[in-house]
Parts: structure tokens; sequence; C-alpha cells
């Protein structure tokens, strides 16, 4: 699913694959490649297809008389065969909706540790808890609690519990990762890789953990494993689009999330495979009236919410999407077309030919801007042209700045820092030099989720460490103390 800041970054680079795609055939005709794509909010999909691709659209198959049979798909009811997903609603009037998070998360994993106990590697689905959050803010205070509350209520078991102890596969701790923004995106593919990590009942079974602890009291060696499988994984959005671990079965939404179809698509990431059936347990916020009306029809909009998912916008040519993502467009766009000589602009150390390129880059800009014109308005196209006419001018700037230095221009790999200078940064190390004169104009994301700038906060009572400093003459700040009420 294309939503959001993703569908907005997609949209914007689709302008530059489309022209890189594009060719002339014996005529002299220009031709564009066929798009084969699936969506789920068909009710305005033509106006999405025209926003990230700049077509029209064609729906296929058409309509047809049986809505569960398709050229693609059929339905089945459900069966041992095809269990499909349980979605099951929790709504905990009058508590507070962490307390609920902590009694419910705890519930679960104990549950799964019961599963295992007593059927083997049949639970392994279950003993993985997906958290899905629609905030990040809620997302770290359940990570908290993961660490705390919940681990400690989990290895001491509550008195009047049927449920058994459960202890993490971190050395007893909980073994937790997150799936969002604040983490790396090269940890995110080391997470995604950990997640297909199964539990080994001789490993993490209530039997299985008195072995190896007898061993170890009797001054024997224990078997051991390489890599941990994970208890927990908390996630945000990031979740809905390339998550495709088949063994996951088990997840807690908290909150309803915002649209249908960031539901449907979330809650999916679980029950991938028929003998791995999905166990989706909803925690609504009954202070909230959305997350209040959903629960009271929850079974009507379970089986009806693929009919209620919102057509949703996508806005790829913003003045923000422009600024964020208009330089990775040009650059990558003008290396990719000119790959075919190896003296043009293809060639790492090749951005400093620019000068020369002049013709071909401008004639380049002009392209971008028919495909930005296709997809939007008159409006969206001229504030592209301008963008661009000024970010070819700074590249050519750039060059001339550092042959003064007597260094060449190269894209981003510097071998040499005495003598060359690069044309790109990433988005991560702008800040770093961003009153620097000498720091590269062009400032292009690593990737495309990460579109939001962070604001990190500092606070100390000491004055020396405070990245902040007051300006001369700016005014005091004085705390008044409230008046005592009469």
């Amino acid at each position: 699913m294309i939503t959001g800041a993703l569908g907005t970054t997609v949209g914007l680079f689709e302008v530059a694959i489309d022209v890189m795609t594009a060719w002339r055939d014996a005529q002299g005709r220009a031709v564009r490649p066929l798009l084969v794509a699936s969506t789920a909010t068909a009710r305005n999909a033509a106006d999405q297809v025209r926003a990230l691709y700049g077509r029209d659209v064609t729906i296929f198959p058409p309509q047809v008389l049986d809505a569960g049979k398709t050229f693609f798909s059929k339905e089945e009811p459900v069966s041992e065969a095809f269990p499909g997903r349980r979605y099951v609603g929790v709504s905990t009037t009058g508590v507070r909706l962490t307390t609920a998070e902590i009694r419910a998360a705890e519930v679960l994993m104990a549950g799964a540790q019961l599963l295992l106990d007593r059927s083997g590697t049949a639970a392994d689905p279950y003993m993985t808890l997906v958290g899905y959050f629609s905030a990040t803010r809620e997302l770290a205070g359940m990570a908290r609690y993961m660490g705390d509350d919940i681990q400690t209520a989990l290895a001491k078991r509550r008195p009047w519990s049927k449920l058994p102890r459960r202890t993490g596969t971190e050395y007893g701790a909980l073994n937790t990762a997150e799936l969002t923004s604040r983490v790396a995106s090269a940890d995110i593919t080391t997470t995604l890789d950990q997640m297909a990590v199964p539990f080994d009942p001789a490993f993490d079974s209530a039997s299985g953990k008195r072995e190896r602890h007898a061993l170890r009291e009797a001054g024997k060696r224990t078997p051991t494993r390489e890599v941990n499988p994970y208890d927990v994984i908390l996630a945000t959005s990031m979740l809905q689009v390339g998550v495709d671990v088949t063994r996951l079965g088990l997840m807690l939404v908290v909150g309803q999330p915002k649209n249908t179809a960031e539901y449907i698509q979330a809650s999916s990431r679980v029950g991938r495979v028929a003998d791995k059936p999905g166990l989706v347990v909803t925690l609504g916020n009954w202070a909230r009236p959305r997350d209040l009306a959903h629960f009271e029809q929850f079974r009507h909009y379970h089986e009806t919410f693929y009919a209620r998912v919102e057509a949703l916008s996508i806005t790829p040519f913003s003045v923000t999407s422009l600024e964020r993502g208009l330089d990775g467009v040009l650059a990558s766009a003008a290396r990719v077309l000119d790959a075919v000589r190896p003296d043009g602009l293809s060639p790492e150390k090749g951005a400093g030919r620019i000068a020369a390129e002049r013709d071909f880059a401008e004639a380049l800009i002009d392209k971008l801007v028919a495909r930005v014109q296709r997809a939007s308005d008159e409006d969206a196209a001229d504030r592209a042209r301008q963008r661009l006419r000024n970010r070819l001018d700074q590249w050519e700037k750039r060059r001339t700045y550092l042959a003064g230095l007597h260094k060449s221009l190269v894209y981003e790999r510097m071998l040499d820092e005495a003598h060359f200078g690069p044309l790109m940064i990433s988005a991560e190390n702008a800040r770093s030099v961003a009153d620097s004169k000498d720091a590269p104009p062009f400032v292009v994301a690593n990737s495309m989720r990460e579109v939001q700038p962070e604001i990190n906060l500092l606070v100390s009572p000491i004055k020396e460490n405070l990245i902040f400093i007051e300006p001369p003459g700016a005014p005091a700040w004085d705390f008044t103390p409230p008046k005592e009420d009469a």
C-alpha cells in the first residue's frame, strides 16, 4: 500500500523512472512501458494512478457476476484447510489504556508459552507478539513496559493465574525489537531476518529450560544456538509494506488505526499461510469515540471492512515533496540516461562535467517537467521547473567553487578529500554541515520512509551543555509561581 509520506516519495521518483524507461519506436513515436499494479483502493484508483504514474487506468478484470470469483482469486469458506484470520476486540471501559496494554500483552505471551509447553512447534507462530501502534509515542511507552512491568509479571507469574511463567530468550529478558523510523535502515534488514528465527521447544519450553538448568547445575555442557528468536516486535506503519515473515501469527493492535486500509495491511502481516492461522487482538481506547464506535460494531465492521477502504490522496508534487526529493530525481535520471557514454555524467567523477553537458541536463529537465505536468497541473510543473533549474545552477556553482580549491567534483564517494568534493550528502548528515560554505548542495534521503526531519531535545541545567545559545539582547525567562487562591 503506497500511502502517506511513502506514497508521496514514490510518486516523485516515478517521474525519474518514467523518463528513464521511455523510448522511441521505429516511427519516432514515444513509447512507455506497460505498468501492471494492484490496489485495495479501487474507489479512487484513477486519481491515484494519475498522481503516481501520470497515466490513465484500466481496471482488470472487469466486474463479474460472482464477487467471490475473479480472474486472480476466489473466495474460500473458512475451514481447517483455510482457517483464515480471527479478529478479537477488547475494550476495557474505566481502565487506563496503558494498564490494559500491559495485561493484554502479558496474557497473550503467557498463553503462547502454555501452547508451546503442550503442543511443541505448532505454537511457534504465537510465541512472537507483534504490537502495532499508530504513533511512535505510544510504541515507546510499550517498549518501556515490556522491559519492566510485563517482563516482571511473566517471570514471576501471578499467584492466582493458571498460565505458566515465561522468561525471555535474551538470557531471561524479553528479546524485543522495533520496526520504526527510530531504527537505522541497516538494522531494519537485520531485524527482518531475525524475525524468521523460530522458537525451539528444546530451548524455550518449560521442560527444555528445566533440562538445561539441570545440565548447568551438574557442570555439564549445555546446548546453545547462534540467534535467539524475538519475543516481541513493536511496529508502526512501517509494518504495512515489505514484511513477509510467514511464521508470525499473533498481533496486538493498540488503538484503532486511522484508516481501514492501514488496518487491513498491518493485520495481514500475521496468519499469512494456512498452517499458521492468525490471531489479531484489537485493543481499543474507550476514551476515544472512534475506537469505541468500531468496538460497538466490531463484527459487522470486520465482515465488511474491504468495502470500507477509504480513497486516499497522494501529493508527490507539493512544495515540501519537491524540496525533499527533487535533488535525487535529477541526479539519478542524469546518471542513468547518460550511462551509454563513458565520458558523460554517469561515472562517479562525471559530476564535474556538468558545464560541458549543460544542454543535455536542460533537455532532461524539460522531459521531467513534462512528466510532472501529465500527473498534476501547470502550477506544479512550474514549481518543478524552477526547482530543477535552481538545482542545475547549484550543481555548476559547486563545480566552480571546488575548481577554485583545485578539487574535482564527484557525486558522493570521496577517495581523497584533499582532491575531491561531493555533490550530494545524505539527509542524516546534512544538519552537521548546514552552515558550512563547503556543504554539498544536493541533499538526498537514504530511505523513502525517512522523509520527516528529526528533532533532538537536550535538557540540562548546565547552560554550556545546551545546543541553543540565546542571542544578544534576548529577554530573560522568568518563572512566576501561580498565586494562591483566595
